[in-house]
Parts: structure tokens; C-alpha cells; sequence
């Protein structure tokens, strides 16, 4: 009997020290904290005045293995089909049959050989080799996305025009993800190593912001900007915005604003698509009516943790319900924003991404969009009255799918048509397709409780950042 107690008092002793000792597991991100990839790095120590990179480090970033031959003093790196054979004491490297001089001599250190970083920017550029670069503002080794790297870009302003120029290795990746003047958003394919500019001319603003794929770049433009236009040159390596005065031929009009300053945003309206006896879009096994009233509970639960208002459901269950049914349900609950969730649906399974539809913004007048212009009257018939809303609509489909597109869940489309379950809906408001069911990769990943609650996240990320309006 003693010896029992003794060896429980023994195991619980242990426990007790465990408890104290054993890390605490690492925090979880705040919800709503961007979700990015972070480049695989290595640091670099500096020898004699000389960056060097540890060999085991640059083994990893290579995904090399490593042949010791110790009688010759030498180290031989293989990937793929590539060897890279380094020296201790020799200046030259030798990748597979070229000799390269690295300016100083690979060392030994502590029974480690060092590699002058010199080695990253030499490597041949194949797709068979992981691509490497020294970043000698913060010393480190990067192993570079496929997409490779985007440099410094430059600034000049002349005869009215603004144009920024960044170097990029895939200027065919380039685009605009949201296209307002206080908030124009361009997402580059590649890692992003340079330095941004000083604005200037009708750049007023420009700094980088979260992107789970590439890079993007936030600018604020001036409100003399007539236009943009973005121009990706494949021969130069570069990607240039440009910035117009005057609404010339060929450039872009930026997207209607509403005043700056939060929205109020008390009343969310939720309406999965179709249900009951409509089942939307199937395909390989998927149902569109089911996936949306999914993805609409968990929006819901996301919403409600994070901004102070309600969530109102237009169905809550497996049933049907008319576009006359779902815009008495936002307007008996004075919606301040209705979001219609759905999923698409194509002839080709290679189409792919989503696609917001809101009011058209043409006709609006003035910056709060409650009056218009153009012939039509002010006084709407009950179905045209998302048309007063149609700016804040514009805005609130430009920042969820600013949102997707930054979060690797495009590519993403925005059309200025009047959705049908927006008919009759007194408040702002959009219909999304929240991905193509007939895309292997979208339905994959839409399917999967992981994947359903990162596009559930993203959404009301986009909508969190509309209510800012920052």
C-alpha cells in the first residue's frame, strides 16, 4: 500500500515538472490576421567582412543532398539533375560542368563549411533548380517562389503621367485586384526584395499589404487622376501603372467612391442561394444549396465574432424561397448590407474563381449614391431599389474580392448587372459566386471543412475591411 502511494506521489511529482518545463504551445493568429506565406530563408554571418551562408542551410533552400569526400576536401550538393561541388579554402564552385569564382573562399567553421551568398545570385536559372537570392538589406538567403522576384520599382512624372515601373520576372502575373482611387490594389506574381518610392505626382500613397500568393501593393492616387491603365511588358521584365490627368483612350476610369470615413454597419443579411427543391449548381457530388447555406452559418459565426452586429439568415434550413421572399427578409431587418452567396457552375471544368455581381454604379451622381443621373428617375419601382445603393455595392464587391484575390482564391470577376436576388433590396449589397463547382481545384477545396472556413474568413475579411473604408 506505502509503495503505491509512493509511486503515485513519484508520478505526480513528474507531471508537476513536466507541466513547468514542457514550451507552451505557440498562440493561435488573431482571427481576422492575414494569412501569408512566408519565404523559406536562410541567415547569413559575415566572415572577414564577407556574407557567407551555412552549407546545411543552403542544402535545405536547394533541397539538396550532400556527398562528403573528406581525403579531397570537398562537398558535392545534388538536386534534380544539378551538382554543385564546393571546396574548403577554394574561391570556385563548380555547378555541374561550369566553374564559378565567388569572390572568396568557401570556409570551414565549427565543422561546417560556409558558401560565400555569392553562390545564390550565380546558380543557373532552371526550372529544375530552386532559384535563390541574396537579400543584402537584411541579410538572408531567399529560396524565390516560382514566380521568381519583383526588384525597386522607379517613379517619373511627365506631361501629366505618372508611372510606376517595377522590374518583375512575370509581369503576365500583374493585375489590379481593386480599383478605387483611395484604394487601388495590384497584385505581382513574385517576392517582392526591393525598396518602394517616395509618392509623387498623382501617386499620393503606395505600401505593401498582405498576399498569400505574389506581392501586392496598396496606392492612393490623387482625385485630379482621370485614369489608369496597367501595362505588363514581357520582353523588359517590367510592369508599369500609369497615372493620367485626363480620361484619355485606353486607360481605365477608377470605380465609383462613397464618402470616406466606417460605415455603419449594424444588420447583416446572409442569403444562401437557392434551396429546397432549386438545388443550384451539382457537380461531382457537390450541391450548390448546400454548400452556400454552409458557407452562410459559418459567415455567420465569423461575422458575429468579430464586428458588433447582427447576422440574419434568409434561410436557415433546406427550403425555397422566391427573390420576393429574400428582399422582405433584408428589408423587415433593415439591412445595412446583404451579401447573396452562391457557387458557379461552367461548361469547361478549366474555368475557375469568383464572381461578385452588384447594382451598376453608372448612373450614380453624387458620392453617397442616393440620387441619380442620366434620365433615370429617383423615385425606383420596388425592383430597381438596389440602384441607390449601387456605389456602396460597387465598393463592397471590390473589397471581398480584393480579399479572394489576395488570399489565392481567384481569379476573381466583378460585373455591374443587377442580380436577381438583389431585386427589391433596400441596402447595399452583392450576389457572390464564391467559386466554380465544376473546377476540380475550386470543388476540392470548397468541400473540405478547412477550405470552407478560410473562404468563410476571407469574406469577412473583405467586408470588415468595406465597414472601414480606410
Amino acid at each position: 500500500m506505502r509503495r503505491s502511494a509512493a509511486l503515485v506521489a513519484v508520478a505526480l511529482l513528474a507531471a508537476l515538472i513536466l507541466a513547468v518545463v514542457a514550451p507552451a504551445p505557440a498562440a493561435p493568429p488573431p482571427r481576422g490576421a492575414p494569412r501569408v506565406d512566408v519565404p523559406d530563408t536562410a541567415p547569413v554571418r559575415r566572415i572577414d567582412g564577407t556574407p557567407y551562408v551555412a552549407v546545411n542551410d543552403l542544402a535545405r533552400l536547394l533541397d539538396a543532398t550532400k556527398f562528403w569526400k573528406p581525403e579531397l576536401r570537398k562537398l558535392a550538393l545534388r538536386t534534380g539533375r544539378h551538382a554543385i561541388t564546393l571546396t574548403v579554402d577554394d574561391p570556385f564552385v563548380v555547378v555541374d560542368e561550369t566553374t564559378l569564382w565567388l569572390g572568396a573562399p568557401v570556409r570551414s567553421l565549427r565543422g561546417e563549411l560556409q558558401v560565400p551568398a555569392a553562390l545564390a545570385d550565380s546558380l543557373p536559372s532552371d526550372s529544375a533548380l530552386a532559384r535563390l537570392y541574396y537579400d543584402a538589406r537584411r541579410d538572408r538567403v531567399i529560396r524565390l517562389p516560382a514566380s521568381g522576384r519583383i526588384g525597386t520599382p522607379t517613379l517619373t512624372v511627365a506631361n501629366g503621367t505618372t508611372r510606376l515601373t517595377f522590374p518583375a520576372d512575370r509581369p503576365d502575373e500583374a493585375l489590379v485586384v481593386a480599383r478605387s482611387r483611395e484604394h487601388l490594389r495590384l497584385r505581382l506574381g513574385g517576392l517582392f526584395t526591393g525598396v518602394l518610392p517616395a509618392p509623387a505626382g498623382l501617386l499620393r500613397d503606395l505600401r505593401p499589404i498582405p498576399s498569400a500568393i505574389g506581392s501586392a501593393f496598396e496606392c492612393a492616387i490623387a482625385r485630379e487622376a482621370g485614369g489608369f491603365r496597367l501595362v505588363s511588358d514581357a520582353a523588359a521584365h517590367r510592369v508599369v501603372l500609369e497615372l493620367t490627368r485626363e480620361a484619355l483612350p485606353g486607360v481605365e476610369a477608377f470605380a465609383p467612391e462613397s464618402a470616406p470615413g466606417p460605415r455603419t454597419v449594424r444588420v447583416i443579411v446572409i442569403d444562401p442561394g437557392h434551396g429546397g427543391d432549386d438545388p443550384g449548381v451539382i457537380a461531382g457530388g457537390a450541391v450548390e444549396k448546400d454548400l452556400a447555406l454552409a458557407l452562410a452559418r459559418l459567415l455567420r459565426t465569423e461575422i458575429e465574432s468579430r464586428m458588433n452586429a447582427r447576422v440574419v439568415l434568409t434561410r436557415d434550413a433546406d427550403r425555397a424561397l422566391t427573390a420576393e421572399d429574400r428582399a422582405e427578409v433584408a428589408n423587415r431587418a433593415r439591412a445595412d448590407l446583404v451579401v447573396s452567396l452562391h457557387f458557379d457552375g461552367f461548361p469547361t471544368a478549366q474555368a475557375r474563381g469568383a464572381t461578385a455581381y452588384c447594382a451598376p454604379a453608372t448612373f450614380v451622381a453624387d458620392a453617397r449614391g442616393d440620387a441619380l443621373r442620366g434620365g433615370v428617375s429617383a423615385l425606383l419601382p420596388w425592383r430597381d431599389l438596389p440602384v441607390r445603393h449601387a456605389v456602396q455595392s460597387r465598393a463592397l464587391a471590390e473589397a471581398v474580392l480584393s480579399a479572394l484575390e489576395l488570399r489565392g482564391e481567384g481569379p476573381t470577376r466583378l460585373r455591374e448587372r443587377m442580380p436577381y436576388a438583389m431585386l427589391g433590396v433596400n441596402a447595399p449589397g452583392m450576389l457572390l459566386e464564391c467559386a466554380a463547382l465544376t473546377s476540380p481545384a475550386d470543388r476540392d477545396r470548397v468541400t473540405q471543412d478547412a477550405g470552407l472556413r478560410e473562404l468563410a474568413a476571407t469574406i469577412a475579411d473583405g467586408i470588415q475591411a468595406w465597414q472601414r473604408n480606410q
